[in-house]
């Protein structure tokens, strides 16, 4: 992804998380996923020409998965503007996406998501120790094409004012560029992985609280 992608990408990304749902229109099945190629458009504006003949729920779908799918993309983007932060070379590859100091036991699948409902009666407890959380997405994520276990660095977007907004925390861009920069800064073999199925994770906050404020909190890094 060139800059001039980017800057055009997260643009894109920032107007469409006003309108898509918090909610998943369709459920995700090989019939609705073959209705268009997601994965050839590049462009707001091209998604909107290519579901235009859709009903509401699969137009809500595609805006969705396609905006997730895009903002992993723009993570991935930004942790690569760090100088010891690089690109999987081969992007069919699925068993990472970016690899730090250039070691290969610090390479990590990107997940980008929120903190799932059975989790949100005791925020406190999953903030202060993840792990419970962790394990939760791996058993319940790790299915389907994804089936192969990597590592993984969860980014997790929590708005404690309205659950809605955790949509405009996914494409919070200008506080990620220093976010992701301090992370890949700290981050180091001896950082206090969380390991599960015997692979290592890591959780990366990113807090919108109560008075407008944005925070984050790393748990492995220090």
């Amino acid at each position: 992804m060139t800059s001039q992608e980017y800057l055009n990408l997260s643009n894109d990304l920032q107007e469409l998380a006003r309108i898509i749902p918090l909610n998943w229109g369709n459920i995700q099945n090989d019939g609705t996923d073959r209705q268009i190629n997601m994965f050839q458009i590049h462009s707001f504006a091209e998604l909107e020409t290519q579901i235009t003949n859709l009903n509401d729920n699969a137009k809500n779908y595609f805006r969705r998965r396609w905006f997730l799918w895009k903002c992993a993309q723009c993570d991935e983007h930004i942790f690569c503007l760090n100088n010891n932060v690089s690109h999987n070379p081969n992007a069919r590859d699925q068993a990472y996406d970016i690899e730090f100091n250039g070691n290969i036991n610090l390479r990590f699948d990107i997940k980008g998501t929120v903190i799932p409902k059975e989790f949100r009666g005791n925020i406190d407890a999953v903030i202060n120790d993840p792990t419970d959380m962790v394990n939760f997405y791996y058993e319940k994520q790790s299915s389907g094409v994804r089936n192969n276990t990597q590592n993984r660095l969860f980014i997790i977007h929590h708005s404690f004012r309205n659950q809605e907004r955790e949509m405009y925390l996914r494409c919070h861009w200008v506080y990620k560029i220093n976010l992701y920069k301090e992370y890949a800064e700290k981050i180091n073999l001896n950082s206090n992985f969380i390991n599960v199925q015997g692979v290592k994770a890591d959780v990366i906050f990113i807090f919108e609280n109560l008075n407008n404020t944005i925070t984050h909190k790393f748990f492995a890094v220090k």
